[in-house]
């Protein structure tokens, strides 16, 4: 019975995270230099997007990100984080962060920690926590549809998520709704 009890223990220890739930706060955890607890302390809205390089849907819409990146550059109640845990090699990531000329923090998801804490099903996936630290957003940045071969991007409703949820969390009101379709690849395990 002992032995029976220490393996379920083990299997629960690694077991994957539960989702987050909206509304609800969302436990610490280290973003880079920072820390969620931190950070929820300061009053910060912190935004987390997982992004990929790799991912054939991820370089087309960095343009949202970009347009998220220059709107709440030097807003001292803002921070966003640009994760990369799709699978490419930091230095490959860390090029593209460097050549993206974006201010916000890039942190290289080291064990993928940050994919086990959040969750995100794909690349493209965005979680915005308000000041309180609970999860008020988990989506998509957009619903523009990216041509798998082409890269073109057709912009469906011309809807930044990513600038309205920030928005809506700094104004204590409520957030594009989540768990939206959107087009992104599997994170990879």
């Amino acid at each position: 019975m002992k032995i029976a009890m220490m393996i379920a223990v083990a299997l629960l220890a690694f077991a994957p995270a539960a989702d987050l739930k909206v509304g609800e706060a969302v436990p610490d955890t280290s973003l880079g230099a920072d820390s969620l607890a931190a950070l929820a302390k300061e009053g910060k809205v912190v935004a987390v997007y997982f992004w990929s390089q790799d991912c054939p849907y991820g370089p087309p819409l960095a343009g949202r990100l970009k347009e998220a990146d220059e709107k709440f550059a030097g807003n001292d109640k803002v921070k966003i984080f640009i994760v990369s845990s799709f699978g490419e090699a930091e230095a490959k990531g860390t090029a593209w962060y460097k050549d993206s000329g974006l201010k916000s923090p890039f942190v290289f998801d080291e064990g993928k920690k940050l994919a086990k804490h959040f969750v995100p099903k794909q690349v493209n996936a965005t979680f915005v926590i308000d000041a309180k630290g609970s999860l008020v957003y988990r989506g998509g940045i957009c619903d523009d549809k990216v041509d798998g071969k082409t890269k073109i991007v057709e912009k469906i409703q011309n809807r930044n998520y990513l600038i309205e949820a920030i928005n809506a969390a700094l104004e204590g009101k409520p957030a594009p709704t989540s768990d939206q379709k959107f087009q992104g690849c599997g994170i990879r395990g």
